[in-house]
């Protein structure tokens, strides 16, 4: 019974140290905060594209949608963490501070609302960030 014992331990202390082949293949990824925000407005410029007429923001001048993107890209990276975080438009909004967010909120701002609520709420965070 003792070797019985013996053999189901050595099995056991094999099966403990054998890695998963998902494991072993996964490599953290080392980037620079301005890569990762790189990504980021990536994703807001994308977003802008397939839900900017949906959100009303179709008749934007080029230096309001790029601040629209702005503004886009800090409300993601404050709350993913990801660099600096925003001012104090973006925290209200990230803290789901209406009023603070509507008083602090510039005209361009204030036009962005309903795409700002479509990003805090239905974007993900990608993989490249998660680490």
């Amino acid at each position: 019974m003792l070797t019985k014992q013996l053999r189901e331990l050595e099995r056991q202390a094999e099966v403990v140290t054998i890695k998963p082949i998902e494991f072993q293949t996964i490599k953290k990824q080392n980037m620079s905060r301005e890569e990762q925000i790189a990504i980021v407005r990536e994703i807001v410029e994308k977003q802008l594209v397939f839900n900017g007429e949906f959100c009303g923001l179709t008749d934007l001048t080029q230096s309001e949608k790029a601040h629209i993107i702005d503004i886009g890209t800090s409300i993601l990276c404050t709350k993913w963490s990801v660099g600096w975080e925003g001012g104090s438009f973006v925290q209200s909004f990230v803290n789901n501070d209406l009023m603070g967010a509507i008083g602090r909120a510039d005209n361009t701002s204030y036009k962005g609302f309903k795409f700002f609520a479509s990003l805090i709420y239905n974007v993900g965070m990608p993989m490249e960030l998660n680490y």
